[in-house]
């Protein structure tokens, strides 16, 4: 059974190859010819959310490798404010 918005289990630290699975079951989904067109439409809003928060997991994990870049060049952390915004304040 394919996974969707519906049946994927909520979890709170997904996988990249997690989402990418998600991804890939949203577009088959998508690409199903015996679909009406409300139920093609439904399928793309669904999926359009779906992307949208993918989108922001994986910007959301690029600022996290940005941050632990610059604090790996840098030693005195407690200057790196970035990095309040993902571990709070030290």
């Amino acid at each position: 059974m394919a996974r969707t918005a519906k049946t994927a289990k909520i979890k709170e630290n997904m996988s990249l190859m997690e989402l990418q699975g998600i991804l890939g079951d949203r577009i088959q989904l998508t690409l199903k010819e015996n679909k009406t067109p409300e139920e093609r439409q439904m399928d793309n809003e669904e999926s359009y959310l779906i992307m949208n928060v993918a989108k922001q997991m994986i910007n959301n994990g690029r600022l996290v490798v940005d941050i632990e870049k610059l604090a790996a060049q840098n030693r005195n952390l407690e200057e790196i404010q970035s990095l309040k915004l993902i571990n709070g304040p030290f």
